[in-house]
């Protein structure tokens, strides 16, 4: 029986991830000028979280750009992340009717999670927030502890997320992983490649394959 879902948050619960991609690179040129990293190298490091990603950039912590950084995720949020994906709430509302504890487990830093979790009314669903670290993403890790302190098997725990890094922590966590291939920047192929079966294109179908097995 599923007792706990845990979802990602870029490409899974929303459109974000060229949001956050917009963030980095406005601060980057504003700091860096020409030195500044290109997106698909930006991408490479989502592993980290925001501030791990610009100080493994930047070489230092950086108070301002970190600020920038956080200020940019403020005021953009209503043009360039106005909602969450169409049929996400009310995937999230039926988990919660089922009685499925819903968790976020994200590389975010909680600040931008919780930004935007609140901004796009969301943050009620969820009982249990893991954020990422500046130095690495152990998603792994996080999902045995979550296992561990909820006193569940591995078969009552599902993680949701866009990346094929996710479906390869889950792998290694030995947990199923469902994964989100919504978002216009998913890597279907890749997904297919290392989670051939739980690879879904539309919320709905999602929603159809947790009502079929909980």
């Amino acid at each position: 029986m599923i007792k706990l879902i845990a979802f990602d948050f870029d490409g899974t619960l929303a459109d974000s991830v060229d949001f956050c991609l917009y963030a980095f690179e406005t601060v980057f040129h504003k700091y860096m000028g020409s030195q500044a990293p290109s997106r698909e190298d930006i991408y490479q490091n989502f592993g980290m979280n925001e501030p791990g990603v610009l100080r493994h950039y930047m070489g230092k912590f950086n108070h301002e750009a970190e600020n920038d950084f956080y200020q940019i995720h403020r005021e953009k949020h209503p043009q360039m992340c106005p909602e969450a994906f169409p049929g996400c709430r009310e995937l999230l509302e039926f988990l919660q009717g089922k009685g499925i504890q819903l968790a976020v487990v994200t590389g975010r830093a909680e600040i931008t999670c919780n930004i935007s979790l609140e901004f796009l009314g969301l943050k009620k669903y969820f009982s249990i927030l893991r954020y990422g670290s500046a130095e690495k993403n152990d998603k792994a890790a996080q999902f045995r502890e979550l296992i561990a302190s909820g006193n569940l098997s591995d078969d009552e725990f599902i993680y949701v997320g866009d990346a094929v890094s996710d479906a390869a922590a889950s792998h290694a966590a030995n947990v199923k992983c469902l994964s989100a291939a919504w978002a216009k920047s998913a890597r279907i192929n890749e997904l297919e490649k290392i989670n051939p079966g739980l690879v879904f294109r539309t919320i709905k179908d999602m929603q159809k394959y947790l009502n079929d097995i909980i």
